[in-house]
């Protein structure tokens, strides 16, 4: 093997190593070029801002560093927020309705305010022509434990749609809520 390079003339070698001598010198100046390239957006870049780069960096990672706690501290907030909402009477529906024939428009109506747990109140006004009443049932988890007449129900479950809630699968009973507990 030995042999056989010994036996190439010399001038290949020359002509060979000339070769690689321009190809390195073609690779040094693009690498030169891109290395000035680099020098000058740095130093343009040092005279606009004014501040040296040893101290500017550590200072944006200590910026970042407390944007990422803020951001943390906020995300927690957030958290707390959100099920502090879930806990109030947000949402609200009314139907209004014509409790008894005899007595024109409908002056009667049913309102729901629920949480996000359909958790919440159902105030119900019945007015006649001599007497107005006024009940109000607690709800707990889409259910009250009173039974519901029929616009109730139907402001209950516009409200529990409305607020994201489960619409319960069981009837509105006594009895049933007596069962769950």
């Amino acid at each position: 093997m030995f042999s056989s390079i010994a036996a190439v003339p010399l001038w290949y070698w020359v002509a060979a190593i000339g070769v690689l001598v321009v190809l390195l010198w073609v690779v040094v100046a693009a690498q030169s070029v891109r290395l000035g390239r680099t020098q000058r957006r740095y130093r343009q870049w040092v005279s606009r801002s004014g501040t040296d780069l040893e101290k500017f960096l550590p200072e944006t990672l200590e910026q970042l560093q407390n944007l990422s706690k803020e951001l943390r501290d906020m995300e927690d907030r957030l958290e707390q927020l959100e099920q502090r909402l879930s806990a109030t009477l947000r949402t609200v529906r009314v139907v209004r309705y014509n409790a008894f024939a005899d007595v024109g428009s409908d002056l009667s109506f049913s309102a729901a305010w629920l949480d996000g747990q359909g958790n919440g109140i159902i105030l119900s006004s019945i007015y006649g022509r001599d007497e107005s009443r006024m009940y109000a049932k607690p709800v707990e988890g889409g259910i009250s434990p009173y039974p519901l007449s029929e616009e109730e129900k139907r402001v209950l479950r516009d409200a529990l749609n409305a607020a994201g809630a489960p619409e319960p699968t069981a009837p509105h009973s006594v009895r049933h809520v007596k069962e769950r507990l």
